[in-house]
């Protein structure tokens, strides 16, 4: 087990480590809504009490893209076995760089984009591998990364396979090297969920708030430490397996992330992800009106109720961080609860699609 502090000097290695250590976790998890005081519309208790009876709007239910499980990847052995002490002495020396690398010419195109998913599932499982490795020097190849400049150069033309692949398998080995040279840390004395427990609870989550069936998908956990006061905190993250296959084929699929808090097993965040979906920004107009629609309102009340199952009265409820969330065609609602806690559901803009649960425990329930 891996425990990973998110205060590291530099910031581009830790990344790197997380997206090794637990696979691609999509950054809205961590990205939560922010939870500023801004009051735009309030129910007294016993309105919003009252509402938890009112039938919940239909919505889509997510349909999952569930493959049979892969087989290990045996990626890290393969690294460690073919790169020699010189070629990770470079790597190191790459990391250790005070600045982020350059990207001279253009950028990648959709299509690249699209294919070099694909390769990258195919190189994972598959054993697909580049002829050569990622040229390090300039006048090499029309694609390299020159390590004097710290400067990756694309080609003009379209990267073929065998190009796409040297970036992918540089990319892995760059990832597992960083994460080899950042020990593993003992558990934490304040940990008291242990992984397994915290997947189950995930489960649980994403069963209860989406109706979603996640036992067929891949499952990915990671223990973390969050804000100022370093809260050992479990993210967990289902998607299926070869996701980037079927993001790069334009297949639509769902994925999600869960935050857990590791010392008390409470679940802060539930989000369900799905990169297919176009945003809607709420323009002037529309942010008038959802300001007088009480049904977001209910429509929060009935998923902390109904769903989430929650029994403790719930005292305010009201939109916030309206401006923010007009830009990303989103609608938060905080609900307050008797002593002090509260969640935060976040619906898509129109149709009421509830993306993620937010879960803020009061001092005095900790």
């Amino acid at each position: 087990m891996e425990v990973i502090r998110l205060n590291k000097k530099k910031r581009s290695a830790t990344l790197v480590v997380i997206l090794f250590s637990a696979g691609v976790l999509a950054a809205s998890a961590l990205l939560v809504p922010s939870l500023m005081n801004s009051v735009v519309f309030a129910k007294n208790s016993s309105s919003i009490q009252g509402s938890n009876r009112l039938a919940l709007s239909e919505s889509t239910i997510p349909v999952l893209k569930v493959e049979a499980p892969a087989p290990v990847s045996t990626i890290q052995q393969d690294l460690y076995q073919q790169m020699t002490a010189a070629q990770i002495q470079q790597i190191y020396d790459f990391i250790d760089k005070v600045e982020d690398p350059h990207t001279s010419g253009r950028e990648e195109t959709e299509s690249e984009i699209n294919r070099r998913q694909v390769l990258d599932d195919k190189y994972v499982y598959d054993g697909l591998r580049p002829k050569q490795q990622l040229p390090l020097k300039a006048g090499q190849a029309d694609l390299y990364l020159d390590l004097e400049t710290n400067t990756y150069t694309y080609p003009e033309r379209s990267m073929s396979d065998e190009e796409l692949l040297q970036l992918i398998d540089w990319y892995y080995r760059l990832n597992y090297f960083v994460s080899k040279r950042n020990p593993t840390v003992p558990q934490l004395q304040s940990q008291k969920i242990s992984q397994v427990e915290a997947e189950a609870l995930a489960s649980d989550s994403v069963r209860k708030l989406f109706d979603a069936d996640v036992s067929k998908l891949k499952t990915s956990g990671m223990l973390i430490e969050l804000g100022l006061t370093k809260r050992p905190t479990w993210t967990v993250h289902f998607a299926p397996y070869k996701n980037l296959t079927l993001l790069g084929s334009g297949e639509v699929f769902w994925e999600y992330d869960v935050l857990i808090n590791a010392t008390t097993g409470a679940v802060e965040d539930t989000t369900a992800i799905n990169l297919a979906l176009k945003r809607t920004p709420i323009d002037d107009d529309a942010a008038g009106t959802i300001q007088k629609d009480a049904s977001w309102i209910h429509k929060a009340v009935q998923v902390i109720t109904d769903k989430q199952g929650e029994t403790r009265t719930i005292i305010k409820a009201y939109l916030t961080d309206t401006e923010f969330n007009n830009k990303r065609g989103m609608v938060d609602v905080k609900l307050l609860l008797e002593d002090g806690s509260s969640y935060t559901a976040e619906f898509r803009y129109p149709d009421q699609t509830l993306r993620c649960l937010i879960y803020e425990a009061s001092d005095k329930s900790n």
